[in-house]
């Protein structure tokens, strides 16, 4: 099994523009304006508004989460019919804003028990930037996909960027793939962020550093502090399409929660 790329302080340059099976890989984040898109301004997510779990209680949530192999990363692992739900590719183009927000939808969807359905990430940012490849924030794609959804595969192929997918076919398709229920988190608070992956929510996270957005599934350890994400560079990268953040390149800038439950947390 291949080793997850640990990505901290010291290794991080190393990873802005990887090479992955002889493709560099895009990114394509632009960073949210607080000042014009304050916490608030999106009517479909509410403002982080759960008690915190508190500080001193982390550790023990967490070891209770690894011992009933009941993070995000194990429900990901099975949730395409016992076997992992394949990773998103962003294929090249600037849209890992709109595959971060597609990845925790297929996470809060087999957290609720639906069956996997391919959902592609490519009609969101298409439509939303009018078939450009231009970044995004991970909140621009949730306010499209709260209102219309996303598509499976068979309605808009992957990777694909043809005017003609945007159909009412499609349109009917994405809408049975939606969900609404999302907490929009203040940028760079580790208190909001950690309760989220305590409590089993799957976190679009966006980090300037790496002009990138992916979705954040489990706190992998506290001392020193690892997240582990789920990336759109496809399952070539890292183990499996996931990979650790550490310290403070783990520390989201952006970020909203999907409000799902794991069953280990009812």
């Amino acid at each position: 099994m291949p080793t997850e790329q640990i990505i901290h302080d010291g290794n991080y340059v190393d990873f802005i523009n990887p090479v992955v099976d002889g493709e560099v890989k895009a990114h394509g984040l632009r960073p949210r304006n607080y000042s014009t898109h304050p916490i608030g301004y999106y009517s479909f997510a509410k403002p982080f508004d759960i008690q915190l779990i508190p500080e001193p209680e982390w550790q023990s949530r967490l070891d209770a989460l690894i011992a009933a192999k009941a993070q995000l990363s194990n429900i990901r692992n099975q949730g395409d019919n016992g076997q992992p739900i394949p990773s998103r590719d962003q294929n090249g183009k600037g849209y890992c804003w709109a595959h971060s927000s597609t990845s925790a939808m297929l996470i809060a969807r087999a957290v609720a028990g639906e069956p996997y359905a391919d959902l592609s990430a490519y009609a969101v940012a298409c439509i939303i930037k009018g078939y450009r490849d231009e970044g995004g924030w991970g909140a621009e794609s949730l306010e499209w996909i709260a209102a219309n959804g996303v598509p499976t595969s068979e309605f808009w192929p992957q990777k694909s960027m043809s005017r003609s997918n945007d159909n009412p076919a499609m349109r009917a398709n994405a809408k049975l793939h939606e969900f609404r229920d999302w907490m929009d988190l203040e940028p760079r608070n580790k208190a909001q962020f950690v309760t989220c992956l305590l409590l089993g929510m799957p976190v679009v996270t966006d980090l300037n550093w790496w002009s990138h957005s992916i979705c954040t599934v489990d706190l992998v350890s506290l001392n020193p502090f690892r997240t582990r994400i789920w990336n759109s560079w496809s399952d070539q990268w890292s183990d499996n399409g996931m990979g650790i953040l550490e310290g403070s390149r783990a520390i989201p800038d952006g970020a909203l929660a999907a409000r799902v439950v794991t069953a280990s947390q009812d």
